[in-house]
C-alpha cells in the first residue's frame, strides 16, 4: 500500500525531501531522460513519468511552499526599537537642546492564549494536506500514464490487425483476378475485391496515424515532445482474476482524496481554537533608558501596553471557524461516499470487461476464424462467391477489433481500480 506517514516536525522534512526529488531531476535537460530507443516497458514509462512529469513538478513546489509556511508559523514576532527625543526647541529653559530628554526603548509583543502554538498547528496541517495533494497527483500521473501506455498497445494491435487484413484482402483480390481470368466469375468480382483492398489500405493508414498520436500522448507524460521509443512492450492478452469488492473497499481509507479529510477536519478544529484564542489581545512589554541633557543624567523606563477588546472580540471569525469545521466533517463523509461509488463502478467495469474478454477469446474468435478459413478455401475451390468471403472476413475483423477494445477496457478499468486503492491489483490477496 502507498501510505503516507504522520507528519511530525522531523518526518515532514523527510517526506518533503522525497517529494521534491522528482522536481530536481525534472529540471535536467530533456535529453537526459533516458527514454529507451527500442522497446518501452510499462515500468520504464511509469518511472519516466514520475521523474519528469511537469504537473507533478508543480505540486512539488507546492509542497516546498507549505514547508516554508509551516516553518514561518512558529516564528516569534520581531521586537521593536524606538528612539524618541523631546523637551527641546521650545521657549524659556526649553529653547535649545540643553533641556531635552532622549529615550531609547525596546518593545516586545507577547502573544497570549496560545496563538502561536495554534497557528503553528494550523500551518502543519496545511503542510500535511500539501503532502496528500502531492500523493493524489502522483497516483493520477501513474494512472494516466498506464492508460496512455494501454492506448499505445491498443494502437499497435490495431495496426497489426489492419496490416494482416490488408494481406488477406490482397490475397482474395489475387484469387478473384485468377478466377476472372479463367472465366469462372464476372469482372465485377475482381472490382469488388479491389475496392476491399483500397478500403483496407485506408484503415491501415488510419491505424498508423492513430498509433503515432498515441505514442506522442504517452511521451507527453514525461514531458517528451517527440517519442524516442520504437514500440511499447506488453501483453494485453493477460487477463487476471478480479479480487472481490470486499477486499478492496477497506483500502479506500488510504486514498488521498479520502485520507486528506482527516487532516482537513483536524485543521478546521485547530483553526477554531486559533479563532477563539484571538479574542484575547496581545500585550506589549517595553524597557529602555532615558537621558536628560540639562544635567547629563540617565534613568530607566518600563512600559506595558494592553489593547482593550471593547469592539473586536473576533466573534465573526469564531462563527466562521465553527461552520468550516462542520463543513469539513460533511465533506469527509461525502469524500468517502464518492470514493466508494467510484470503486464500485470501476470494479463492475473491470469484471464485465474480463468476462467479455474470456468469452470472446474462447468462443467468438475461434468461430469467426473457422468461418473465414472455410469461406476462403471454398472460394478458391469455386464453392463460394466473393460475397460470402467478404462477409466472413468482415465478421472476423470485427471480432478481432472488438477483442482489442475489450482488452483495452479491462486494463484501463484495472488502472482506475489501482488508482482508487493505491496499490497494484496483483498484490491483493
Amino acid at each position: 500500500m502507498n501510505q503516507i506517514p504522520d507528519f511530525t516536525h522531523a518526518s515532514i522534512r523527510v517526506v518533503f525531501t522525497l517529494a521534491l526529488m522528482g522536481m530536481g531531476v525534472w529540471a535536467t535537460n530533456a535529453q537526459s531522460q533516458n527514454e529507451p530507443e527500442g522497446v518501452l516497458t510499462l515500468d520504464q514509462a511509469l518511472e519516466l513519468a514520475l521523474m519528469h512529469n511537469t504537473e507533478l513538478a508543480a505540486f512539488s513546489h507546492g509542497v516546498r511552499a507549505a514547508e516554508g509556511n509551516a516553518r514561518q508559523a512558529g516564528v516569534l514576532p520581531n521586537p521593536e526599537l524606538e528612539l524618541e527625543t523631546g523637551e527641546f526647541g521650545g521657549s524659556g529653559a526649553r529653547k535649545g537642546y540643553e533641556g531635552a530628554e532622549s529615550s531609547l526603548r525596546l518593545t516586545q509583543s507577547l502573544e497570549l492564549g496560545g496563538k502561536r502554538g495554534n497557528r503553528q498547528r494550523v500551518a502543519l496541517s496545511e503542510a500535511r494536506l500539501a503532502g496528500w495533494d502531492y500523493e493524489a497527483k502522483r497516483l493520477d500521473v501513474l494512472a494516466l500514464t498506464k492508460q496512455a501506455f494501454i492506448d499505445v498497445l491498443l494502437a499497435q494491435g490495431q495496426l497489426i490487425l489492419a496490416e494482416s487484413q490488408l494481406v488477406v484482402a490482397e490475397d482474395v483480390s489475387k484469387a478473384a483476378a485468377q478466377r476472372v481470368k479463367s472465366g469462372k466469375v464476372p469482372v465485377l468480382e475482381e472490382t469488388k475485391a479491389g475496392v476491399e483492398v483500397t478500403s483496407t489500405r485506408i484503415v491501415r493508414d488510419r491505424a498508423r496515424r492513430e498509433l503515432d498520436a498515441a505514442r506522442r500522448r504517452l511521451a507527453a507524460s514525461w514531458g517528451g515532445i517527440k517519442p524516442v521509443f520504437r514500440e511499447a512492450g506488453g501483453n494485453m492478452d493477460a487477463v487476471a482474476a478480479v479480487p472481490p469488492l470486499g477486499r478492496l473497499s477497506p483500502l479506500l481509507a488510504d486514498m488521498p482524496e479520502v485520507a486528506r479529510w482527516n487532516e482537513e477536519v483536524a485543521k478546521a478544529r485547530e483553526s477554531l481554537a486559533l479563532a477563539k484564542a484571538t479574542r484575547l489581545p496581545d500585550i506589549g512589554v517595553s524597557v529602555g533608558i532615558s537621558r536628560f541633557e540639562e544635567d547629563g543624567t540617565y534613568a530607566g523606563t518600563a512600559g506595558l501596553s494592553l489593547p482593550l477588546p471593547l469592539f473586536d472580540r473576533n466573534s465573526g471569525g469564531i462563527v466562521s471557524a465553527k461552520h468550516l469545521e462542520s463543513r469539513a466533517e460533511c465533506e469527509q463523509r461525502a469524500a468517502h461516499l464518492r470514493a466508494t461509488t467510484a470503486l464500485v463502478e470501476a470494479h463492475s467495469r473491470l469484471e464485465t470487461a474480463r468476462a467479455e474478454a474470456l468469452t470472446t477469446k474462447a468462443e467468438l474468435l475461434p468461430g469467426a476464424q473457422q468461418a473465414f478459413d472455410a469461406a476462403q478455401t471454398g472460394y478458391q475451390e469455386g464453392k463460394y462467391g466473393h460475397l460470402e468471403v467478404l462477409d466472413t472476413q468482415r465478421t472476423l475483423n470485427e471480432a478481432k477489433t472488438r477483442y482489442l477494445d475489450i482488452l483495452a477496457a479491462y486494463h484501463k478499468a484495472a488502472a482506475d481500480v489501482e488508482r482508487l486503492i493505491g496499490a497494484p491489483l496483483k498484490t491483493i490477496q
